[in-house]
């Protein structure tokens, strides 16, 4: 029997960034949220292990964050990790959206449900927490503040259904090289603040304190950023980058695209935590999600 799950991506309506701590992380304070592009994942029960991936691009081997939350989880369980999975990748890579670690978050949900596994929730947190700094999100989804390293995730009430148009550039960036780049452009040690803007603005984007090491790393971006906001009455930049977020009504994804052929446009909108936990459940082949 093939079980199948999707793997929804994540925008950053708030991002604020710390300074770099002895550890070389920086702590964040940021509001997730769930939306409809997604990634599929698909698995069945075979004699070995076995990974391979169709679609975007996509690693096949032991770095994507598949192989290694298959391989984790089956560790945890006592168990060899015999499993043919697939990868539909649909969510750009490098582009800001969590495509990875929601990718890792639906592999431990797909295969807890192809081995019979009953691990306790706490136990599949630690497993995320392990994989990848945003996985655990990506197992409740939703509307969530997520803080520390963003392995600390506390879920909020969900916000209105929202339509959101994503700018997608012709390029990713490199998360490490945007950290890098807003290390250059710090002056002086920056504390979080104790609550994000959007509690209390009205406004669907609060700040995001990676956009100017964004802009730095990829000096195209601002070109796009400019287009951006002459369509829509709130823009931002998501996570690292590189896509850019409307929102808005009656953007007009013809012009953006005749004056940027090169760029992908993706229609989406936000998704409940309700609806985002329908997409992570297994279930058998052939099912559909609407």
């Amino acid at each position: 029997m093939v079980l199948r799950v999707q793997a929804p991506a994540k925008i950053n309506r708030e991002l604020r960034v710390g300074s770099r701590e002895s550890d070389g992380y920086h702590p964040i304070l940021s509001r997730f949220t769930s939306i409809e592009l997604a990634d599929e994942l698909e698995a069945e029960l075979s004699d070995d292990f076995s990974f391979s991936t169709q679609g975007e691009p996509s690693p096949s081997d032991d770095s994507n964050l598949v192989v290694r939350a298959a391989r984790s989880l089956a560790a945890r369980a006592g168990i060899p990790p015999r499993a043919r999975i697939r990868l539909t990748k649909r969510v750009p890579s490098g582009s800001g959206l969590g495509g990875g670690s929601s990718d890792a978050a639906a592999a431990l949900r797909l295969l807890s449900g192809l081995w019979e596994l009953k691990l306790e929730e706490r136990e599949m947190e630690d497993l995320a927490a392990g994989i990848g700094s945003d996985v655990s999100f990506f197992l409740s989804g939703g509307e969530a503040d997520v803080s520390g390293r963003g392995e600390r995730v506390h879920p909020r009430e969900d916000i209105p259904r929202s339509e959101i148009l994503l700018l997608v550039p012709p390029f990713p960036l490199s998360t490490e090289k945007v950290y890098a780049a807003y290390d250059a452009l710090e002056r002086s040690p920056r504390p979080l603040p104790s609550r994000l803007e959007i509690e209390s603005s009205g406004r669907f984007f609060g700040p995001n304190d990676l956009a100017s090491a964004v802009l730095q790393t990829d000096l195209r971006m601002a070109t796009y950023l400019r287009t951006a906001r002459e369509y829509a009455s709130e823009v931002s930049i998501t996570g690292s980058g590189s896509t850019i977020v409307l929102s808005g009504s009656s953007i007009d994804a013809r012009q953006i695209v005749d004056r940027h052929p090169e760029v992908r446009l993706y229609g989406s909108r936000t998704l409940s935590r309700r609806e985002f936990r329908s997409r992570i459940n297994p279930t058998a082949g052939g099912a559909t999600w609407t």
